[in-house]
């Protein structure tokens, strides 16, 4: 017998963002669907919401296949126009007809955790991934909020991320990895706009992550209010319940799928980092300082330092490593990206840029 089109194991919730042009809280506006299956809009605690920039709801919906459709209308609000509609990281096209806009969603084929709500920049290099979380006050829910809102913690996590880059690099265990297919380096930080993510309290991640994903080594790096790195708490990826706190001065091993030591850091009483490798030097990161950035050390020697710029209304991303030792190897690297899905839309690095910061 053939297979049904139709799979009806289980509900899948599929979120959509309304951008309005103007921030504030208007009250969210009646919003109707309308679809030949069984869906509907759920207003579950952090799945029906709005934020200064935007209205996130979701649809709840059957798993399904083949030409899927829902038809949602929202009525217009005196108080700001549409200026984009967002689902699963893509532009919807919407119209405006009769004080309402309208447009349609695909659900078709739509499985796990909806995406939509994910505005990450994502940089890859042989043996490391480093993803920068967008966040923006306009957009912050859950945990956080206009009030609280994290901001040196948010620019402390991406100079971390950064700065672990580069000294990553110059160990050459991210290579290593690459080359004897051993997984690679996880560089993340933390988002604020996603409720069903809280992603709290603010944090830093530098992963080993295994090729087959269970095993991998997840370390969640705790920043305070000043920027410092303050514990780490390491999970393992695909074993639910299984972690362990690093407090201050305490190494945490990386260990590949053969059992080999690979890599080890701890934090240190000043709120920074070391790093090492077996038989390697011990490098340090500093902790975030807004004026200088991060600095980077090698066997108490100092390297260079990184400085960030993230304009996330504009989407542009600046990062500049001042080398120390050689000029001729700092740079200035520029990302441009959509600013409310992180995609990016162009990237430049050039070299021998001091006196632009």
């Amino acid at each position: 017998m053939q297979e049904s089109i139709y799979k009806t194991e289980k509900y899948r919730y599929t979120a959509i963002r309304l951008i309005k042009d103007k921030r504030g809280i208007f009250g969210i506006p009646q919003i109707n669907i309308s679809a030949d299956f069984e869906c509907e809009i759920t207003k579950d605690k952090g799945l029906y919401y709005e934020t200064d920039g935007e209205i996130v709801f979701y649809i709840k919906h059957f798993i399904l296949k083949d030409a899927c459709l829902i038809s949602i209308e929202v009525e217009q609000d005196e108080n700001y126009e549409l200026k984009h509609v967002l689902c699963e990281g893509k532009y919807i096209k919407f119209d405006h007809i009769n004080s309402c806009w309208k447009f349609q969603i695909e659900i078709s084929g739509l499985t796990g955790p909806t995406r939509t709500l994910f505005a990450h920049t994502i940089l890859r290099e042989d043996g490391i991934t480093l993803r920068v979380e967008e966040n923006d006050i306009g957009r912050c829910a859950g945990k956080y909020s206009k009030d609280t809102y994290p901001q040196i913690q948010i620019e402390a996590a991406s100079h971390y991320s950064f700065a672990a880059r580069e000294v990553l690099r110059r160990m050459g265990v991210a290579r290593y990895l690459h080359n004897n297919s051993l997984g690679y380096l996880l560089l993340l930080g933390f988002e604020t706009c996603n409720e069903l993510h809280p992603d709290f309290p603010p944090h830093w991640h530098l992963i080993f992550r295994w090729p087959y994903f269970c095993g991998s080594q997840a370390p969640h790096i705790y920043i305070d209010d000043e920027g410092r790195m303050t514990h780490n708490v390491m999970y393992i990826d695909g074993i639910s319940g299984v972690c362990r706190k690093y407090q201050v001065d305490e190494w945490c091993k990386f260990v590949d799928m053969y059992g080999a030591n690979v890599l080890a850091f701890r934090v240190v009483e000043d709120g920074g980092m070391e790093l090492t490798t077996p038989g390697g030097n011990v490098y340090k990161i500093s902790s975030y300082n807004k004026e200088y950035g991060v600095k980077v050390y090698c066997s108490n020697s100092y390297l260079g330092h990184v400085v960030l710029k993230n304009d996330t209304d504009k989407g542009k991303l600046q990062v500049f490593w001042n080398d120390e030792e050689r000029s001729e190897d700092s740079y200035a690297e520029s990302v441009e990206y959509d600013p409310y899905t992180g995609a990016i839309v162009k990237t430049e690095i050039m070299h021998e840029h001091k006196g632009l910061i």
